[in-house]
């Protein structure tokens, strides 16, 4: 059996209804505006061409436009929907569309910094257990999603201001992966767990700032984009530096690894792939 995941930051995919209860899709100039119509289109294009059979998602503002998404644009194509709302103000949340049923899901958002007593996660990690479609309650592997903090800085500020906001958003991404990786720990101190860890990590393979995830020496996760050649690995394009880098993630523990499809990996990098800044990243694995 082939199953086909993948991780996908669809950019502010905001539906045109407003929540009284947040000003996070307020159509103001503090607030996110709907989706546009051919963006969505585009996006449902992208899906309708790939067919991932598990998806890991960020940036959906709830549950219902991901329903809604799901049903106008994909025909339902995924069967289950798995989003907790969590703590980003503009409500730009995590979630996984599946083929497959999912089991167990939890949420980590109120996972605390012991120093500061604040919410780790700007976000949130989001764990996914992907059941066997015919064996019923097996699970084939568990997944987490998660949407670590940006490096974006008010322009607006001084140059004193915007550095110190830049060091503390290091920081906390520091601090985020760092609890990742803590937390997977705990959950499969395994060798022979079968997990994936995927999202948008906002910052590039050879930082150090998410050097505690990605080259956690218990874990030894597969980043699945390592086995592409470098002019193959970006995942985002930032117009106004011309600059192409890796910043999404498809990780696998090394047991789950030996059922991955090599060939398969690859990051959909079309010059135009409408509806997002970010390219899809995709892999198989074969049970």
């Amino acid at each position: 059996m082939d199953v086909k995941i993948g991780t996908y930051n669809v950019n502010n995919l905001f539906d045109r209804f407003d929540d009284p209860y947040s000003w996070g899709d307020d159509p103001s100039s503090r607030g996110t505006k709907p989706k546009k119509l051919d963006e969505i289109y585009q996006l449902g294009a992208r899906l309708r061409e790939d067919r991932p059979d598990v998806l890991a998602l960020q940036e959906v503002e709830g549950k219902g436009v991901l329903y809604e998404f799901n049903v106008s644009q994909l025909g339902r194509f995924f069967k289950d929907i798995a989003l907790i709302p969590a703590n980003d103000i503009r409500r730009i949340d995590v979630a996984v569309a599946s083929r497959l049923p999912l089991g167990q899901v939890v949420s980590y958002q109120f996972i605390r910094d012991p120093e500061t007593g604040r919410k780790i996660f700007s976000r949130d990690l989001l764990e996914v257990e992907i059941l066997h479609p015919e064996q019923h309650g097996r699970r084939l592997f568990t997944l987490f999603v998660t949407h670590l903090k940006s490096k974006y800085v008010d322009p607006r500020q001084s140059a004193a201001e915007r550095e110190k906001d830049r060091q503390q958003a290091d920081l906390l991404r520091w601090k985020q992966a760092s609890t990742i990786a803590a937390i997977v720990r705990g959950r499969f101190p395994r060798p022979d767990a079968y997990f994936a860890i995927a999202g948008d990590f906002n910052d590039t393979p050879d930082s150090n700032l998410l050097a505690p995830l990605l080259r956690d020496r218990q874990l030894q996760l597969v980043d699945v984009l390592s086995f592409k050649p470098a002019a193959e690995r970006w995942t985002h394009y930032w117009e106004k530096e011309q600059l192409h880098s890796q910043i999404d993630y498809l990780l696998l523990s090394p047991a789950l690894a030996r059922h991955l499809q090599v060939d398969s990996v690859h990051v959909v990098q079309e010059r135009f792939v409408g509806g997002s800044d970010h390219r899809p990243v995709y892999a198989t694995l074969r049970f």
